[in-house]
């Protein structure tokens, strides 16, 4: 709701910011010598009166491994953020915005040396779907162990969200008889739908 709010506000003053510069430049001639303009008011009041006042928030350098965590370059303006300039400042952020946000992929003298091995006994197949890179025992005793966890006779795991939609939905929608219905029967021994992801 922030959000919307902030945004809604940035437009607002935008489109109030644009009313009066066309009051103030009524009376200027554009001197275009028969040159079409090259933006006409609304075409470029997105990169005008919103994204440079917010272009901070995106693109902005890193100075580390993206790790886990890692140094984001400090940026200022002199000339209201249509050119940012680095400092040789950095600010120590956590990493939201990739699949390794648990730091997995840096250099771990603790993970490192493990996931070497697995790959070698296990194959990087393993990371797609069973369909492509196979079943392995590790699916197995894993499926197994949920199962156990959760009080039920069997388990089945999915690498992924998407994956689960779009194996598991196709089966309880379906044909029926020849016409299309929805299966809504799920047959738990609890009555209970279990997510693990």
């Amino acid at each position: 709701l922030t959000t919307l709010f902030s945004y809604g506000l940035l437009f607002a003053f935008g489109h109030f910011r644009d009313f009066f510069r066309r009051i103030l430049d009524a009376g200027k001639s554009s001197n275009l010598k028969g040159y079409a303009p090259i933006c006409l008011g609304y075409e470029d009041f997105y990169t005008r009166r919103l994204y440079l006042r917010i272009q901070d928030c995106f693109g902005r350098p890193i100075a580390s491994a993206p790790d886990a965590w890692f140094d984001v370059v400090e940026r200022h303006s002199n000339d209201g953020n249509k050119t940012l300039q680095r400092t040789t400042k950095t600010s120590k952020c956590l990493n939201l915005g990739s699949y390794n946000y648990l730091g997995f992929a840096a250099a771990d003298e603790y993970c490192t040396p493990r996931v070497i091995e697995s790959l070698k006994k296990y194959s990087a197949s393993t990371c797609s779907a069973r369909v492509d890179g196979g079943n392995t025992k590790l699916h197995t005793e894993l499926e197994e162990l949920v199962a156990r966890f959760v009080g039920k006779p069997a388990a089945i795991l999915f690498g992924m969200g998407y994956v689960t939609n779009s194996a598991i939905i196709p089966i309880l929608i379906g044909k029926v008889c020849g016409e299309q219905s929805i299966l809504f029967v799920l047959f738990f021994s609890d009555t209970c739908w279990t997510n693990v992801f």
